[in-house]
């Protein structure tokens, strides 16, 4: 059975007050935030209990700096997941064994992983992600195993004429590759209107020749509205809370939510019970977490790049889609 959670437990460290300043953010540092908090919300287990206790003290950490003053900055998450990578480098470097990771499905030996510096990788995005050393030996691993690629006497030797052949295309379709593409950009030599409009069509030709379909649109509905429920819904100390909830291994009511999120003494339009909470406010965090609506989010403010600067105040202030 869950333990009841006292108010004075929650108030004891939330404060409304500390959260005016999001008013203040831009667009893109209000997205910055969320994608913060949500990647602390993800149940993050490991088969190494040692790994799970560092987790759990890396969102501990910033729990302690959310009560400060609620603002994430990056310096501060990335100081707090360099030393929980660190803590693990060290480990790893301690026990002088070779960490094996599965990256397309097939097991990739690293030897002193995470002892270079973070984050070094290029600018990726959810759809596309730079090709990285993982993803080339898992490649090469593969066309090994199937003897695509043979050995020879100081040269790669490539069976059956398949120099040229793509390697999303292997013969047998694989499932470690499925739904892949890995492609190569010369940025140097065309503009970007060239490399998109050649992008475009080539994503045709691709789902034609893989027989893969375009994955149909989201039917949730993204706007401006969206983003001022951010505010009104008062989804970051929401966040806050279930923070809170999965440090304490403890469940925040939604009577005692709206409580604290919707005081009395507020100069709310409407009085914003549990049930609203529970009907409302509640599934539209959940779908941040869980869904769709955290990629879309992003994906309608590149579409509407004037937003990204524009303080959340001011959108506050537009009128609704």
């Amino acid at each position: 059975m869950t333990k009841k959670v006292l108010p004075k437990e929650i108030k004891s460290w939330l404060s409304l007050k500390n959260y005016f300043i999001f008013q203040t953010l831009t667009i893109e540092q209000i997205l910055q935030e969320l994608e913060f908090r949500v990647m602390f919300l993800i149940d993050y287990t490991s088969d190494d209990e040692e790994s799970n206790e560092e987790w759990s003290l890396v969102k501990t950490r910033m729990l302690e700096e959310i009560m400060k003053g609620a603002i994430l900055s990056s310096d501060i998450s990335d100081l707090a997941l360099s030393t929980f990578s660190e803590k693990v480098a060290i480990r790893d470097k301690n026990s002088q064994e070779p960490k094996e990771f599965r990256i397309n499905g097939m097991p990739v030996i690293s030897n002193n992983h995470g002892l270079r510096s973070y984050p070094e990788e290029l600018s990726g995005d959810e759809s596309i992600t730079p090709f990285n050393m993982g993803d080339l030996a898992s490649y090469y691993r593969f066309y090994l195993r199937h003897k695509h690629i043979v050995h020879g006497d100081r040269i790669l030797e490539i069976n059956d004429g398949r120099i040229f052949s793509c390697v999303s295309a292997v013969e047998d379709r694989s499932s470690e590759f499925e739904d892949e593409v890995v492609i190569k950009v010369n940025l140097a030599s065309f503009t970007d209107d060239e490399l998109l409009a050649e992008f475009k069509e080539l994503l045709k030709e691709w789902r034609f020749e893989l027989d893969i379909d375009e994955p149909q649109a989201s039917r949730t509905r993204i706007g401006i509205s969206t983003i001022k429920k951010i505010a009104t819904y008062k989804v970051f100390p929401f966040l806050d809370l279930m923070l809170w909830e999965s440090i304490n291994g403890k469940k925040i009511s939604n009577e005692l939510a709206s409580r604290v999120l919707f005081p009395d003494d507020e100069d709310e339009c409407e009085v914003i019970g549990g049930q609203q909470v529970k009907d409302t406010i509640r599934p539209f965090v959940e779908r941040i977490l869980n869904e769709d609506t955290y990629p879309l989010l992003k994906h309608y403010v590149k579409k509407n790049s004037h937003l990204k600067t524009m303080r959340l105040s001011d959108v506050m202030k537009l009128a609704e889609d």
